[in-house]
């Protein structure tokens, strides 16, 4: 047997090499100072990347080496839309990794997981930050794959008339999402929406959208009764919700487009908002479980009536459940206050999707949503075109 001198851990941390250590990791990590400028490039990076370390120290990582974009493809090098910048000021560790493509030397968008944080010196200092990255280049095949079937599967047009407008945003989280809606024009006057939000977001909860997509369809023929439509859709989810746990909330609405009438059901759905051309707002929407919670749930149909002007905002609690940098929930009243502060000089209802997105990220204080998130604006009366 060989005796091998034993050391404490203190003693083992002040013999390590960290040069060395991080050369040993399989991922790739580099090391840049307070303004990004890479100080250490180890081997992983250089093994997935291409960039080898001669060529890279000394260089800030936005000059054209990883030029990180996001999955929408929008570019990260911006000091606002840094992962690592935002570490480094902040002095916190990014909470989860992210799924961001890097620029290879051979000019090949590389998929890579991410994970960001702070160094500091001994005195508890911040004089950098470090970016820790794994290739996800064989993954990611099957997730492009997967998102295309999903975009596909859910794919739909967005009726047009005159008496009434429709318009649609939607962010996922990952590659794939949770969030689930549907538009569709029953008949001359009558329009249905399902808007859904599954447990969790990425691939379990993108599947259970196909399976929401595959009831619209099965249960076509209910669709003008919002109460038996959402009670046949939560009961055949509940034998789901026994093997995967699986359940969502939902949002189910029918609109006569003549009238203005809107009947509506909530299945464990937060209510959604209603702006009054004439400057109120209404919280609709009766509480009901949520979707495949019970074998047997029955749900109460709240009725609504537009007026000329007036639009539904409908959302997934992607909108609502958003924090700021001090973790205060925004919540319903924050979202109708960003509304109402976007359409201050304007019209009530002429708000945009696009620019309440844009608000929202704004409130979070961060790169990118950590939630799926899914918005409907229904517009009665009145076309509007600033969306």
């Amino acid at each position: 047997m060989i005796n091998r001198p034993s050391l404490c851990p203190e003693s083992l941390v002040e013999t390590l090499d960290t040069a060395q250590m991080l050369n040993s990791l399989g991922d790739g990590a580099y090391v840049t100072d307070l303004h990004r400028r890479i100080v250490f490039w180890n081997d992983g990076a250089e093994r997935i990347t291409g960039w080898d370390a001669k060529t890279v120290v000394g260089r800030y990582c936005r000059d054209n080496i990883l030029a990180h974009r996001d999955k929408d493809g929008r570019p990260l090098c911006g000091k606002d839309q840094c992962p690592l910048h935002r570490s480094i000021v902040t002095g916190q560790p990014a909470k989860a990794s992210q799924v961001l493509f890097a620029l290879s030397k051979h000019g090949a968008r590389i998929p890579v997981e991410v994970s960001v944080a702070p160094v500091r010196d001994a005195h508890g200092r911040v004089v950098g930050g470090i970016e820790v990255f794994r290739d996800l280049s064989v993954a990611m095949k099957d997730m492009l794959r997967a998102k295309a079937i999903q975009e596909m599967a859910l794919h739909y047009e967005l009726p047009s008339d005159e008496r009434i407008c429709f318009h649609t945003a939607y962010q996922a989280h990952d590659l794939v999402g949770g969030d689930f809606f549907r538009l569709e024009r029953l008949d001359e006057d009558h329009y249905a929406i399902l808007l859904a939000d599954a447990v969790g977001h990425g691939v379990a909860a993108a599947l259970n959208t196909m399976q929401l997509r595959s009831l619209w369809d099965t249960l076509r023929s209910e669709l003008k009764s919002p109460t038996r439509f959402m009670a046949s859709v939560s009961g055949r989810l509940h034998a789901l919700s026994a093997e995967s746990g699986f359940y969502g909330t939902a949002f189910y609405a029918l609109i006569d487009a003549a009238s203005g009438r809107v009947c509506s059901v909530c299945a464990g759905h937060p209510p959604q908002l209603l702006f009054r051309g004439a400057g109120a707002v209404e919280a609709i929407g009766s509480p009901g479980d949520p979707l495949g919670m019970l074998q047997d749930s029955q749900y109460q149909e709240s009725v609504s009536q537009l007026v000329h002007g007036d639009a539904l905002l409908l959302f997934t609690d992607g909108a609502t459940e958003v924090s700021d940098a001090r973790a205060h929930m925004l919540g319903a009243a924050g979202l109708e206050r960003l509304v109402r502060l976007q359409t201050r000089g304007t019209h009530p209802t002429a708000f945009s999707l696009g620019a309440l997105q844009e608000d929202l990220l704004r409130f979070s204080n961060e790169i990118r949503f950590k939630d799926d998130l899914a918005l409907i604006k229904v517009q009665w009366g009145a076309i509007d075109r600033l969306t």
